[in-house]
């Protein structure tokens, strides 16, 4: 998992209470007034404001992608949150957290060298080891997952389309050796980063803009990789248009935590 931030915390709207203890008689002029107030055009045209869907979560998410969002699946917060909710958006049930981590485990060490050069050392490859060993029913902080770093990983040993999502940062993941099959065969699924300290499944519908491609991907992908971008440039610029300029959610992977 990645380090706290700031929490995001929802309010409603506060009732509106209205003291009728010393109520008095109205004069002929509020009388007027109020007869005009309710015909006012603010209140006899209907204006339907667009509601805020009502579930969990959600306000974890920067607004301009919520309205795509159709579903957030929780899992059990026992510091393997990350890898259960990977393990439910893969079909294995969260409870496959376990397999994950192996498998995690097995990427580095198969293309061990590669990912020396992506992550920039062999030291930072034996953390990413060591944070992913650890199969005890609950895990400590440092053993939790931690992205962008895992992103590469999960793409890659996978081959599908990982997109990160939570209100401080948006990535998407790409496989880095594989070539792309027909758009129509992609599996791409989104993994939420919510409350600074928990992952959650998260399910977008079919049109939902999505966050630009991790740079690491260009930097270090095989040639054959390339093709698994194409689909998604739309998809990736409305994301972008969305956003706009003053945004406080970074789409890179090294985001300096003062400035945001």
């Amino acid at each position: 998992m990645c380090p706290p931030l700031e929490k995001v915390k929802g309010k409603g709207r506060p009732s509106l209470k209205i003291n009728l203890s010393t109520k008095r008689a109205p004069s002929l002029f509020e009388i007027v007034e109020s007869a005009h107030d309710s015909t006012s055009p603010a209140t006899a045209c209907s204006v339907k404001v667009p509601k805020e869907k009502k579930l969990k979560y959600i306000k974890c998410f920067p607004h301009q992608i919520r309205e795509h969002i159709v579903n957030i699946v929780d899992v059990k917060a026992d510091g393997h949150c990350g890898y259960r909710s990977i393990a439910g958006l893969l079909g294995m049930g969260e409870d496959g957290w376990g397999t994950v981590r192996h498998d995690l485990v097995r990427e580095l060490h198969t293309f061990h060298d590669e990912y020396v050069q992506l992550y920039g050392s062999i030291d930072r490859v034996a953390e990413l080891v060591y944070s992913l060993s650890w199969f005890d029913s609950f895990a400590p902080y440092d053993r939790w997952m931690t992205l962008p770093d895992m992103g590469h990983l999960i793409a890659s040993r996978y081959n599908i389309v990982l997109v990160h999502l939570s209100i401080r940062q948006c990535l998407t993941y790409l496989p880095l050796r594989s070539v792309s099959p027909a758009p129509l065969h992609h599996k791409l699924i989104a993994l939420g980063f919510v409350e600074d300290c928990h992952f959650v499944q998260v399910f977008l519908d079919s049109t939902s803009p999505i966050p630009p491609i991790a740079c690491n991907w260009r930097n270090y992908r095989y040639q054959c990789a390339r093709g698994w971008e194409i689909p998604y440039v739309p998809r990736i610029e409305a994301f972008r248009s969305s956003l706009g300029t003053n945004s406080n959610v970074a789409t890179q992977e090294t985001i300096d935590v003062d400035e945001t």
